[in-house]
C-alpha cells in the first residue's frame, strides 16, 4: 500500500474511533462510559447472630477467590440474604482494591429475560431501542459489561434461573475480573445459574433470636419472671426468622400487660398459614403485626402501599397525599397538618418493620420507603379478602383485566406502570374509591361509558399517559376528590366539571389543554390547583377568587399573557388561606407589586419566577428565579424573607448581587447565577456574609473577576459546602486567602472550562496576620472532592502547601500546565487514609511524578486513568489513552505528513 493510501486509511480509522468514542459518552448509545460510577453505598442494618456473620465472611472469601466466578446465596424469605449483600456491596466500595465497580439489580417474582435485561441496562446507564429484540439487547449488554473491567454484578431476589448468554452477562471465567452474586429462595435457582459456590443463610438460633427479641421489646418489660416466660414462648414462635422476630418484637414493645402477651402467644400459635412450609408460619406472624396496628386508619394506609409495583421506591409525600385524597386522614386541613399526621403513620409502619426506609434518592430531597417482598405478599393476601383490591402494577400488561375481574366489591385498583393502550370496557365497581392508571400509554383512550358505574371514586390518577381526551362519563364522578392528569402531554379535552363539586385536587400541569375545562367555577371545594407548564390560552382569573378553600396554587410556566400580573395578583391576594403559591411574574415591577403586599406572610411554601417561563422550573421550597430580566435596584424596594434558593439566569443591569437580595440572604442555602454578562463579582464585603449558603453555582459569567470584591468580613460563606464554577472565561484567580480561611465547611470544589484561569487560591494576603495564623499553609479541612476540567492555563491551585486531609476524590482532566498539587508537597498519612480515587490521564500523572515522587508512588494504586486525547508535536501523532479498558495499552495511530 502506498504511503498516500495508508495515510487516507489511517485518517478514516481516526474518524471512526472519534465517532465510536463520541457515542460512548452518552447513556442512550450502544456503548457506555468506560469509567462509570463505582456504585452506591447502601443503607445497612446490623447483621444479627454469628451465623449471619459467618455467611458474610464466607461470601467475602469466595468473592476474593479467582476460581469462584458465580456465587449463589439462598435461604427462605426474610432470613437476611439482602442484608448480607448490602454489607458486601458496601465493603467492596470501601475496602476492595480488586474491583472497580458494583452493579446492583433487584429482580422480582415476575422477572423475565426482557425485564432483567432492562434492569441491568438501567443500572449501567444503557438504553435499548423499542424495536430491539432479545438477542440484540443481550449483545448490547454483553458489549457494555465487557467494557467495564473488574466489576461485581449483584442480582438480588432472583426467582428463576436464566442462561447468562441469553441475558447478556459475560461468563466469569477463571482469571476474568468480574463476578456474579445472586440471592434467591431456592438452591435450584443457584444451580440453574451455574453457581460455583453456594452459601445458605440460616435462621437464627434460639438464643440469637431471644437476644434480638429482647432488644426490640425492651428488656425493662421483661423484669417479671412470669411475663418473661411467655415472652420466650412468643420468641420461639417466630421460628428464628430475623424479619419475624423484629416485626413481632416491635409490635409488643413496652407492653406490660400479661394478658396481651398471652393473647399474642395464642394468636401466633393458632394463626392459619397461607403458603406451604415454613413461609406459611412467617406469613401468619407478619399478618399478626399488621393486625396489631393501632387502628383501621393505619391498617388502611399500610395496605395502600401494595398499590405500587414490587420493589418500588415509594415517595412518602406522594403516598401521604393519596391517603389524604382518599379521606383516610382526619379532617385537619390539606396542608402541613395532614402531612405531619401522615408522617406519624409512616413512622409507626417503619417502627413495626412493615416499611423499609430508603432515604433520599440521588437528585431528590424527598424521602422514600419500600415494602419488603414478604411483607407485600402478606398484605396482598389480606386484600384478596377484605378490603378487596385488584393489584396489577408493573406487570407489563398490554391488555387490561377482563370485565369479569372488575368485581363489585373492589375498593382499590392499581394498573399503574403497564403498557395498556386502551381501556375499552364499562366496569361496574360501585365501591371503588381509588383507580391508579398512571404510566400507561392509553393512546387509544377510554371507553365513553367507562366511568358510569364508579360512583364512589375519590382518586383518579391518569398522570403520564398519552390520553388525548377524557370521556364525558367523567362528569358523573360526583364524589371525586382528586383528578390527576400531570404530564398527559397529548391531552386536549376535559369534559365539564360542573357536577364535580367534591373535587379538592385538580392537576392539569404539563398538559396540552388550551381552554379551561367548562364548569370550573363550580369547584367550590377546590384546595389544590396546578396549571403549571400548560398551554392554557383562555382562563378567567376571577374564578380563583371564588375558591374559598384554595390552599395551593401552582401556575409556573403558564403561557405568557397569563403570567402573574397586577390583575392576577389582586385576585390571588383574595385567597386568604393560600399556603402554597408557585407563579410567574412578567417583570420585576409585577413581582415587586406582589412582594410589597402582606399576602406572602401567609405562605408556607413558594416558588416565584420573574421573566420568561421556559427556564422556570425551580427545585425545592421557597425559591425565586430571575430569567432574562433587567434588574434595576430601585425597582426592587421590597423583598421576601425566607428564601432558600435563588436563581439568576441571563439577567442584565447587575455587576454583583443586588442589595435587595443581600438583605434577604440570611436564610439562603442555594444560589445559582448563570450567563449574566455584566456581573463582575458575586459579593461585596460591605453587603453581607451569606452565613447559611451551602451551594454556589456560577456559569457563563464572561466578565467575572473574582468571587468576592475586596476583603470579606468574618463569617463570609462560612457554611458553604459546594462551589461550582463553569465557563467563566475572564477569571484569572478565584479565591483570595482572606475568603478561603472562612471556607471550613467546603466539601466540593469543581471548576470547568475557565480558559483564562491561572491560579485558584491567591496566597498573597493583604492581611499579614492571616498568613502567620496559618503558618503559610492553606487549610480546607472538609474538602472531599476536587474536580478540575478543561482549564488550559491553570498552573497552580495555590503556591504554598495545602492541607486537605478529608479528600476522597481528585479529578484532573485537560489541565496541561498543572504539574504541582499543593497537598502532595507533604505526604500526610491522613490524606492517604481518606483518599479513595484519583482520576486523570496517564501523561498528567507522569508529569506529577517528577514533582511529587514520594506521594505519587504511595498513591499510584488509587489512579483511575481517564480517556486522553493529545497530539505529539513531533509527528502530529494522535494518541488515545484507554486506561483500564479492554484495550490494555495506549493505542497510537500516526498520520505523518506525506
Amino acid at each position: 500500500m502506498s504511503r498516500f493510501k495508508q495515510g487516507k486509511h489511517i485518517n478514516k480509522k481516526i474518524k471512526e474511533v472519534d465517532r465510536l468514542l463520541g457515542q460512548s459518552l452518552f447513556p442512550d448509545a450502544l456503548l457506555v462510559d468506560m469509567m462509570p460510577r463505582r456504585g452506591k453505598i447502601l443503607p445497612a442494618s446490623s447483621l444479627v447472630g454469628e451465623s449471619a456473620q459467618r455467611s458474610l465472611e464466607t461470601v467475602w472469601e469466595y468473592l476474593n477467590d479467582e476460581h469462584s466466578g458465580i456465587i449463589g446465596i439462598y435461604g427462605m424469605g426474610g432470613v437476611g440474604k439482602t442484608s448480607i449483600l448490602v454489607e458486601i456491596n458496601n465493603r467492596i466500595l470501601r475496602e476492595s482494591t480488586i474491583f472497580d465497580n458494583v452493579i446492583w439489580v433487584t429482580a422480582s417474582n415476575d422477572s423475565n429475560v426482557q425485564k432483567l435485561q432492562k434492569d441491568i441496562a438501567r443500572a449501567i446507564g444503557l438504553s435499548f431501542d423499542d424495536e430491539d429484540d432479545e438477542m440484540t439487547r443481550a449483545a448490547q449488554l454483553l458489549e457494555a459489561l465487557m467494557r467495564r473491567s473488574r466489576f461485581v454484578l449483584i442480582i438480588d431476589d432472583l426467582w428463576e434461573a436464566f442462561p447468562l448468554e441469553v441475558i447478556g452477562i459475560p461468563y466469569p471465567y477463571y482469571g476474568y475480573d468480574c463476578k456474579l452474586i445472586i440471592t434467591t429462595r431456592s438452591m435450584i435457582v443457584c444451580r440453574g445459574m451455574e453457581s460455583v459456590r453456594e452459601v445458605e443463610v440460616s435462621v437464627l438460633s434460639e438464643e440469637e433470636a431471644w437476644n434480638l427479641f429482647k432488644q426490640k421489646v425492651g428488656e425493662e418489660v421483661l423484669a417479671s419472671p412470669t411475663l418473661q416466660a411467655v415472652a420466650k414462648d412468643v420468641s420461639k414462635e417466630c421460628g428464628g426468622l430475623p424479619l419475624a422476630v423484629v416485626t413481632v418484637g416491635r409490635a409488643l414493645r413496652r407492653e406490660n400487660d400479661l394478658r396481651q402477651w398471652k393473647n399474642a402467644l395464642s394468636q401466633l400459635k393458632s394463626a392459619t398459614g397461607r403458603i406451604e412450609g415454613m413461609e406459611n408460619r412467617v406469613f401468619a406472624r407478619l399478618r399478626f403485626s399488621y393486625e396489631r396496628l393501632k387502628d383501621n386508619v393505619t391498617r388502611s394506609c399500610f395496605l395502600y402501599c401494595t398499590l405500587y409495583p414490587e420493589d418500588h421506591h415509594i415517595e412518602t409525600e406522594e403516598l401521604i397525599k393519596y391517603w389524604t385524597w382518599e379521606g383516610l386522614l382526619d379532617n385537619l386541613g390539606y396542608g402541613e397538618s395532614k402531612m405531619l399526621q401522615g408522617k406519624m403513620i409512616l413512622d409507626e409502619l417503619k417502627h413495626a418493620c412493615l416499611l423499609e426506609i430508603i432515604g433520599c434518592q440521588e437528585g431528590s430531597l424527598n424521602e422514600y420507603v419500600k415494602m419488603h417482598d414478604l411483607i407485600r405478599d402478606m398484605a396482598i393476601a389480606v386484600t384478596r379478602e377484605s378490603p378487596l383490591f385488584m393489584i396489577r402494577a408493573g406487570h407489563e400488561m398490554r391488555v387490561p383485566p377482563v370485565e369479569s375481574e372488575w368485581l363489585i366489591g373492589l375498593e382499590r385498583i392499581s394498573l399503574m406502570r403497564n403498557d395498556l393502550n386502551s381501556l375499552n370496557l364499562e366496569p361496574r365497581c360501585p365501591q371503588l374509591t381509588t383507580l391508579l392508571l398512571q404510566y400507561n400509554s392509553l393512546t387509544k383512550g377510554v371507553h365513553p361509558s367507562f366511568f358510569n358505574h364508579l360512583k364512589s371514586l375519590k382518586v383518579l390518577d391518569l398522570s403520564y399517559t398519552g390520553i388525548s381526551g377524557l370521556p364525558d362519563s367523567l362528569s358523573n364522578l360526583e364524589n371525586l376528590h382528586a383528578l390527576l392528569l400531570r404530564s398527559c402531554w397529548n391531552l386536549h379535552h376535559v369534559p365539564t366539571m360542573e357536577r364535580l363539586k367534591e373535587l379538592r385536587v385538580l392537576d392539569l400541569s404539563s398538559t396540552s389543554i388550551e381552554c379551561a375545562p367548562p364548569g370550573m367555577e363550580m369547584l367550590l371545594n377546590l384546595k389544590h390547583l396546578d396549571l403549571s407548564h400548560t398551554t392554557l390560552h383562555e382562563f378567567d382569573i376571577q374564578i380563583l377568587g371564588t375558591y374559598r378553600f384554595l390552599e395551593s396554587l401552582l401556575t409556573i410556566g403558564l403561557w405568557q399573557p397569563l403570567m402573574l400580573g397586577p390583575d392576577f395578583v389582586d385576585v390571588v391576594k383574595r385567597c386568604t388561606i393560600l399556603t402554597t403559591l408557585e407563579a410567574n411574574f412578567s417583570n420585576l415591577q409585577d413581582f415587586n407589586y406582589y412582594a410589597s403586599s402582606d399576602h406572602w406572610n401567609t405562605l408556607e411554601s413558594f416558588k416565584f419566577c420573574v421573566g420568561y417561563p421556559q427556564s422556570s422550573k425551580l427545585p425545592g421550597k421557597n425559591s425565586v428565579g430571575f430569567f432574562g430580566t433587567h434588574i434595576v435596584e430601585t425597582e426592587a424596594s421590597s423583598w421576601l424573607p425566607g428564601i432558600l434558593e435563588l436563581v439568576i439566569h441571563e439577567c442584565s443591569g447587575i455587576t454583583h448581587l443586588p442589595m435587595f437580595i443581600v438583605n434577604a440572604s440570611s436564610d439562603l442555602k442555594r444560589c445559582k447565577i448563570k450567563y449574566c454578562d455584566e456581573m463582575e463579582w458575586i459579593i461585596t464585603p460591605e453587603w453581607g456574609t451569606f452565613p447559611n449558603l451551602e451551594l454556589l453555582e456560577i456559569e457563563g459569567l464572561s466578565r467575572l473577576q473574582n468571587i468576592c470584591k475586596g476583603i470579606p468580613p468574618t463569617g463570609t460563606l462560612s457554611n458553604l459546602k459546594v462551589l461550582n464554577v463553569i465557563a467563566c472565561d475572564n477569571l484569572m484567580t478565584l479565591l483570595p486567602l482572606e475568603l478561603v480561611q472562612h471556607l471550613k465547611n467546603l466539601e466540593e470544589l469543581e471548576l470547568e472550562h475557565c480558559s483564562m484561569l491561572e491560579e485558584i487560591i491567591v496566597t498573597e494576603a493583604e492581611n499579614e496576620e492571616i498568613i502567620q495564623e496559618n503558618n503559610g499553609e492553606v487549610v480546607l479541612p472538609s474538602l472531599q472532592k476536587l474536580r478540575l476540567v478543561s482549564i488550559p492555563r491553570l498552573r497552580s491551585i495555590c503556591r504554598g502547601p495545602m492541607i486537605c486531609d478529608s479528600l476522597t476524590t481528585i479529578e484532573v482532566v485537560d489541565c496541561p500546565e498543572l504539574e504541582i498539587l499543593p497537598f502532595f508537597l507533604e505526604t500526610r498519612q491522613q490524606l492517604a487514609d481518606f483518599l479513595k480515587q484519583i482520576k486523570g490521564s496517564r501523561s498528567w500523572w507522569w508529569r506529577l511524578k517528577r514533582k511529587h515522587p514520594t506521594a505519587t508512588s504511595l498513591l499510584a494504586p488509587l489512579l483511575r486513568p481517564e480517556r486522553e486525547y493529545s497530539f505529539a508535536a513531533d509527528e502530529h501523532s494522535y494518541i488515545l489513552s484507554s486506561g483500564n479498558s479492554s484495550l490494555g495499552h495506549d493505542n497510537i495511530l500516526t498520520e505523518k505528513n506525506q
